[in-house]
């Protein structure tokens, strides 16, 4: 056994051995973790009784003892904690931990955002309640109705628009939804949490298609987990979400639900069908099946590299594999952000007037941070002007906080514009930027019936931007599935903001494409 080499800056620190130390090496210690926790967005991973070129040398039981002690007393001088600990005996005598430490906010948790996606009936909602309550399912889909948000999707198991739910950690890596008095109050979870995993539960069914992709892009997801059902297997569906995620560089892991009605050789089937789409060109990645506890270190050490899906078994019926899910998703790890409070970006996705507060935006903070009390710019309109208001406040997750930083979800209460100025795809500033009709790009068709020509039309997605664009320039002439090319995209009825270096998707029909933001033109 052989860890990765040690690297000097991320969130992951390996120790061979730490016992009694002095004040002095003490705050070293505590200066090292609070950059380590800063590289890894508030949480960081500690490997001891391993050297640093990743050797596993392993330490007595009695070295494990007091190296725990010493890092526990280390976090403790920075507010940070012991989330996570995993020992095991790498030969006789000799010991090796894994130890997850989380910084200790006194206002607002940690927060990761994932969307959840897969084929209609492959078990999504149903996984999604099962992890929030506790409790299993009854094999007929009974714990979707704690997800839902319409009738009809109870009575059809089809979700059909976009469900968000919390899912909260207290500091023992306990699931915080499942003592409080209700599993879905998210200020109630919030409050009592140190870290909480957004589950956005997105619409399985090819008509909902706009639904999925408006959840991918629209809420800063970081991670991406597949269902699929051991019933139907990796669908068309199933197969199309697995690589528009990829394609997107999007970490990704598989759960493979239903494990308790099937023999291992369907289950084996449906790995080999997901190894399969892995190995198209322009994914390019490797399957990694996790057995056990001892594979979750890994498995996030792989997804990091960008080149590996680890694959998890569950059953929502008999509860196998639920608990090693529920473990990963305690210790993934936020993305690492690096804060640019000049240039703060919200893109909005819903507007309400709610009586005795007035206008109110819900957005995702894509870069820098928001401020209540604040002067920020709001646009475009039909012709590209941007409006000043003032952020009056701003909740997260129900709950009233001064400041929220990129990464998360949240709503504001805005002075200066009412709701009928307002529209989806907006954004939020701190100074007024310029929208546009036109945009250079550089785009990659994933699947067209026919032939692409200059006049095509599709619908784009970027963010919570939703718009109908032309392909006024196309500089291969022509495009069919598997292309590529550089084109000028025009927006058809609103100028929109949008800058270098932003991917984006496009469909109309079966057609299906991404491409990337190359330059916005006058």
């Amino acid at each position: 056994m052989k860890y990765p080499r040690e690297n000097d800056i991320g969130k992951i620190e390996y120790k061979l051995i730490l016992s009694s130390l002095d004040e002095d090496r003490l705050e070293s210690l505590a200066t090292q973790m609070r950059f380590r926790l800063e590289e890894g967005n508030g949480e960081a991973f500690y490997v001891l009784g391993v050297s640093n070129e990743g050797d596993v040398i392993g330490m007595t039981e009695e070295e494990m003892r007091l190296s725990l002690e010493v890092l526990e007393r280390v976090a403790e001088l920075i507010n940070a904690r012991i989330v996570y600990k995993r020992t095991v005996e790498v030969r006789k005598g000799r010991q090796v931990a894994e130890v997850m430490i989380r910084l200790f906010k006194e206002q607002v948790p940690i927060e990761i955002n994932i969307a959840v996606m897969g084929h209609v009936n492959a078990g999504k909602s149903t996984l999604t309640g099962v992890l929030i309550s506790g409790k299993y399912d009854d094999g007929n889909g009974s714990l979707r109705a704690v997800v839902a948000r319409h009738l009809h999707e109870v009575i059809s198991g089809r979700t059909s628009s976009i469900s968000m739910r919390l899912l909260g950690f207290d500091d023992n890596g306990e699931v915080v939804n499942r003592y409080v008095r209700d599993p879905l109050d998210e200020a109630d979870i919030t409050m009592k949490s140190s870290k909480v995993v957004r589950l956005i539960d997105l619409g399985g069914h090819e008509r909902y298609l706009r639904t999925t992709l408006k959840g991918l892009l629209g809420y800063d997801v970081n991670y991406v987990m597949l269902v699929v059902g051991a019933d139907d297997g990796l669908s068309i569906m199933g197969r199309e979400h697995l690589a528009i995620a990829s394609i997107l560089k999007f970490p990704v892991f598989v759960v493979i639900t239903k494990v308790d009605k099937y023999p291992r050789e369907r289950i084996d089937q449906i790995i080999n069908d997901v190894k399969s789409v892995l190995k198209i060109p322009g994914i390019n990645r490797l399957a990694l099946e996790v057995e056990d506890e001892g594979d979750l270190l890994n498995s996030i050490l792989a997804m990091r590299t960008g080149r590996v899906v680890p694959i998890f078994k569950v059953s929502n019926v008999t509860g196998e594999g639920i608990d090693l899910l529920v473990k990963l998703l305690n210790v993934l790890p936020p993305s690492s952000r690096k804060m640019n409070e000049d240039l703060p970006l919200v893109y909005i996705d819903e507007i309400y007037n709610v009586t005795g507060v007035g206008t109110v935006v819900l957005g995702s903070v894509v870069r820098g941070s928001v401020s209540s009390n604040e002067d920020f710019f709001i646009g475009p309109d039909k012709v590209g002007e941007f409006y000043q208001v003032k952020v009056k406040s701003i909740q997260l997750n129900r709950i009233f906080v001064d400041k929220v930083k990129e990464g998360y979800i949240a709503t504001f209460a805005i002075q200066g514009l009412n709701k009928e100025s307002l529209r989806k795809g907006m954004i939020m500033s701190k100074g007024r930027k310029t929208a546009v009709r036109r945009f250079k790009a550089r785009i990659f068709i994933l699947h067209h019936p026919t032939t692409i020509r200059e006049g095509y039309v599709a619908t784009m997605h970027l963010y919570t931007i939703r718009q109908a664009v032309r392909f006024e320039k196309i500089y291969k002439n022509v495009l069919r599935s598997g292309d590529s090319s550089e084109v000028i995209l025009h927006f058809l009825y609103n100028p929109e903001y949008i800058e270098k270096g932003q991917i984006f998707v496009f469909r109309e029909g079966r057609t299906r494409g991404i491409g990337v933001v190359l330059e916005p033109l006058a």
